[in-house]
This record gives C-alpha cells, sequence and structure tokens, in this order.
C-alpha cells in the first residue's frame, strides 16, 4: 500500500547499517541522531535547548595550566633560593652561641662537634677576632688563666681587649676568617686533646694567633691551653 500524495510523513529514524561500523561511523551516526533531537525539540518548543555541559576540568588541573601559577612558583623558588645564598654565606651568628655551623653547645664549654670540632674551634676563633667579636671568640677559650695569658702576650688588660687590638691588625677579613688546616689535621683525631700550632696553618690577612690546646668537653671542642707560637 502506497502512501497518499502529499500527506505529511513523520521524519523517519536513521536507521544503522547492516553492516558493523567502525567508531568514527558510529560517532558520526550518533552525532546525527542528536542533530535530529535538536531539530525536534525547537520545533516543538520555538526555542533552542541548552548544550549539555562539558565535564569541567578538575581545579588542581586549571592551576597547573595556569602561567601565573608557574610565574609565581618560579618567583618564590628564586626568592627562596636567594635567602639561603644569603644566609649561607652572609649570616651572622646568633648572640650566646657559637657560628652557625658550631654544634650548638653553648655556655662556657662552646665549641663544634667531633669529629671536625677542635678543627672548627680554632677556625672560630680566627673568625671571631676578624669580626673583633669579643665575646664569642674568648667564651671559646674555657678557663679564666688561658685568656689572661692570651691578653698579656698582646700587651692587653684582658681577653677582649687582646681580640680588639689584634682585630686592628687584620688587613683582609674575608681572607683571616678562612683559615686553611694541612690534610693531617683533618681526619678524625684519635685523643680528646689536640695541640695546634697557627705556624702550620695557612693563614692570610692578619696575624697567626699562637698555639692552641683544645680538647673536647662534653660535646664540644674548647681551648683550654694556649701557648704564643714564633714561626720560622
Amino acid at each position: 500500500m502506497t502512501d497518499e500524495p502529499g500527506k505529511d510523513l513523520a521524519p523517519r529514524q536513521p536507521q544503522p547499517p547492516a553492516q558493523p561500523m567502525d567508531p568514527e561511523q558510529l560517532r558520526q551516526f550518533q552525532e546525527f541522531q542528536r542533530f535530529q533531537e535538536y531539530q525536534r525539540y525547537q520545533e516543538a518548543t520555538g526555542q533552542a535547548p541548552q548544550a549539555p555541559k562539558q565535564g569541567g576540568k578538575r581545579w588542581w588541573l586549571v592551576v597547573l595550566g595556569s602561567r601565573i601559577f608557574w610565574r609565581a612558583l618560579f618567583f618564590l623558588l628564586v626568592v627562596g633560593s636567594a635567602l639561603w645564598a644569603y644566609d649561607r654565606f652572609f649570616g651572622v651568628d646568633d648572640p650566646g652561641d657559637v657560628a652557625q655551623n658550631s654544634g650548638g653547645v653553648t655556655g662556657a664549654a662552646q665549641g663544634l662537634s667531633a669529629p671536625a670540632g677542635l678543627q672548627g674551634t680554632v677556625g672560630m676563633f680566627y673568625k671571631h677576632v676578624s669580626f673583633a667579636d669579643t665575646t664569642r671568640a674568648c667564651t671559646l677559650i674555657l678557663r679564666d688563666d688561658t685568656r689572661q695569658k692570651f691578653a698579656n702576650a698582646y700587651g692587653a688588660s684582658d681577653c677582649a681587649d687582646a681580640v680588639t687590638k689584634l682585630k686592628a691588625q687584620v688587613t683582609s677579613v674575608d681572607k683571616y676568617q678562612q683559615v686553611m688546616f694541612p690534610p693531617d689535621m683533618l681526619k678524625t683525631p684519635t685523643s680528646d686533646k689536640v695541640v695546634i700550632d697557627s705556624c702550620v696553618l695557612t693563614v692570610e690577612g692578619g696575624p697567626r694567633l699562637g698555639t692552641f690546646v683544645v680538647e673536647k668537653v662534653n660535646a664540644g671542642w674548647v681551648i683550654t691551653g694556649w701557648e704564643p707560637s714564633i714561626c720560622g
């Protein structure tokens, strides 16, 4: 039976091909179906339906894809690195403590922790003299009589006065605070009492400061004896 002429025919649903479709053909077929549904909705309501919202990206993906985020992160890394470098190379010691790499021993017995403590204690003494830090320099010397002996050798009234006078002889603070030890002195000490003669050290930018007797007291190394030395 044939359709009557002029009669409106309802749109037929497109039928999928009899042959199996590959994924791309299936996608095109489904898009065509959605397009027909869109037309029927528009004809029935007189308005177009709102397009379905696409699945939004997760917030952290949006952040990671933002140039502002990466610029801010780069800025923070640069600032953090600059602050670390400044503190590492130009930072000063906190009042009442030995230097930042001193092991944190406070009180009369201040010094670095083993194994490099004994070298560090003498090195810090030179550093404190280079900055005229009378309190920290003299605190590294444990005994009052040793401090006075050190002062007398330089014609000073006390240890602090001696440090001040020695500071006046420093011609380069940068070089003077970088005392170098011979390789055999960089080894782990085999005893708790070591003698360090400034004559065997590499000292530049200021005077050599004699011979130190360095002892391990608790967790730190301190100067327990001192003698003047004459380097050939």
